[in-house]
Parts: structure tokens; C-alpha cells; sequence
């Protein structure tokens, strides 16, 4: 049995979805196969194990950071004589909603936050963060300060720990730019690599993904980027983006009651004009006489 964990077990509180812990883990330790509803951010400080994700066993040790995602089942093994220190670091996206966003406009962001945990699920393709001994010492400076921040708990707390988890964020991003010794620029099949952009663009469907951010992600020009991701897909890259969110949405108006206008804003679209135009330009009929048909 997979064991579920929620935020309001783990987490402060419901008007503050945060929490941070260090945690020493024996050899031997195991923890069993689990998921949660909150991010969960990982900073293996000292030793090695194991780490099941996605179905796949993957070797941590020291300096490795990586993100978990809600609902993501994943577990732990230590296999080192002397244990693993480990950071966790959980908190829920809607705690840095409005910072979240701005930074998804830094492909350095996109790639660690959004691209690292996609890679890592492919066993022959991992991505991840290692620091090395200078670079943990500067993210366990912030990493401190967090501590103390949420154990002190003094006035504004909260918003001193925002601002340390965006520059977390920030600096981590930097490192992993700088450090990723796999990119999708190394393959040289141009059919996987444009499969593993629309693997990522499936995956992130709802996220305000730019054909600039793309191009970069595949180590290419825009120009470049875009002929050949037509040539292999017969679609321009807001073509592919804008069917994966209709068929995201034709999903959506099937299976649930929410409103047309919130169906449109949860894929990404704040134009209700817009989305409804595409919806039918895609499949011949406006979003609520889809969802008639589906359901007479």
C-alpha cells in the first residue's frame, strides 16, 4: 500500500503551505513507496542511497538536489555506512504563485523546475543538479536561514521565507544551467530530441511555454527550431501546444462540471474568445455543444 501524504499533516499550516526539516538517516534506513500532495525539494547533504522514481531506481549522494512533484510515487533506500543527510524542503505552488510565474519567464528557471524532474523520469536519460562542495556551501547558507527563519517564527516570517525560496530558486537554477552535463543539444537524432520537446510540452501543457523558451531548451535558433520541429510533427510549435491544451480541455468538459471560462484559464488561455475560437476552429463545434454531445 502506497502511503498518501497530505498537506495538512506535513505542512504549517492552511494559511501558510510550507515546512522545512533537515533529517539524519541511518544505514539501512528505508522509506517506503509514498506520495504527496505538495512539491516536495530535495538537498542530499551527506552519504548515498537510493532513490525509486517514476519506477526507476536512481543512485543519490551527496550534493544532489531535485524536485518531487505532487502525486509523484517515489522512495528512499540509505545504503552508506555512515548515512545520508537530508533537507526537505515542501511547500505547495500556490504559496509563490505570483513569483512562480515571473520566473517561469528565465529559461534557467524553467529548466531545473519544470525540465529536470521530466528528464529524471527517463531512465536513459537522467538529469540532475549535483553541487559541488563550494556550491552547497552557498545554498546551505539560504538553506540556514530558512531554518531559522520558520523555527523563530518572528513577525514577517512568512515573507522573508518567500523571498529566501525565490533565491533558492534563483541560485539553484544558475547552478543547474552551469552544471547539467546532459542537454537535449547532445543528441544527435533530431527525432528524438523534438519527441523529448513535445514529451516536455505534453507534460507542461497548462504552463506559459514560449517558442523562445523551447528553442533554447533544444540549443537552437527560433528559425532553426522551428522548421525542423514542422517537419517532424507537420505542426508549428503553437499548433502542437494549442491541441495538447484542447484535447486537455475536451477532457476537462467530459469528466467534470467546471465552467467553460474556468476550463479555459486552467489550460492557460485568459481569453474566453480566444479559446473558443480555437476550440472550434479544432473540432468543429464551441466548447459547450461538445460537452451536450459528449454527454447525451
Amino acid at each position: 500500500m502506497i502511503n498518501e501524504l497530505s498537506n495538512e499533516e506535513y505542512l504549517e499550516s492552511k494559511s501558510f503551505l510550507f515546512h522545512i526539516e533537515p533529517y539524519q538517516l541511518g544505514s539501512g534506513t528505508v522509506i517506503p513507496l509514498h506520495r504527496h500532495e505538495f512539491v516536495e525539494l530535495v538537498i542530499i547533504g551527506q552519504g548515498e542511497g537510493i532513490h525509486e522514481h517514476g519506477g526507476h531506481a536512481f543512485p543519490i549522494a551527496a550534493g544532489d538536489v531535485f524536485i518531487i512533484e505532487p502525486g509523484m510515487e517515489h522512495a528512499y533506500t540509505v545504503n552508506h555506512a555512515e548515512g545520508m543527510e537530508v533537507v526537505n524542503v515542501l511547500f505547495v505552488p500556490s504559496l509563490l504563485q505570483q513569483e512562480l510565474t515571473a520566473l517561469s519567464n528565465f529559461t534557467s528557471f524553467i529548466d531545473f523546475y519544470y525540465m529536470e524532474p521530466f528528464l529524471r523520469s527517463d531512465v536513459s536519460f537522467q538529469a540532475k543538479l549535483a553541487l559541488s562542495p563550494r556550491q552547497m556551501l552557498e545554498v546551505r547558507g539560504v538553506i540556514d536561514q530558512l531554518l531559522q527563519e520558520y523555527r523563530r517564527k518572528e513577525n514577517g516570517y512568512h515573507y522573508l521565507i518567500k523571498s529566501k525560496m525565490i533565491e533558492l530558486f534563483i541560485i539553484l537554477s544558475r547552478m543547474y544551467v552551469t552544471n547539467r552535463n546532459h542537454s537535449l543539444t547532445f543528441m544527435n537524432d533530431d527525432q528524438e530530441m523534438i519527441a523529448r520537446v513535445c514529451g516536455f510540452i505534453k507534460h507542461h501543457q497548462t504552463r506559459p511555454l514560449s517558442l523562445e523558451q523551447i528553442s533554447q531548451m533544444a540549443g537552437m535558433s527560433q528559425s532553426k527550431f522551428t522548421v525542423l520541429f514542422r517537419q517532424i510533427t507537420g505542426m508549428s510549435f503553437v499548433e502542437y501546444r494549442n491541441s495538447e491544451r484542447i484535447q486537455l480541455a475536451k477532457q476537462l468538459l467530459t469528466t467534470t462540471s467546471d465552467k467553460v471560462a474556468q476550463i479555459a484559464l486552467d489550460i492557460g488561455y485568459e481569453d474566453l474568445s480566444h479559446f473558443n475560437h480555437l476550440f472550434k476552429k479544432t473540432t468543429g463545434e464551441t466548447p459547450s455543444q461538445y460537452r451536450k454531445r459528449m454527454r447525451g
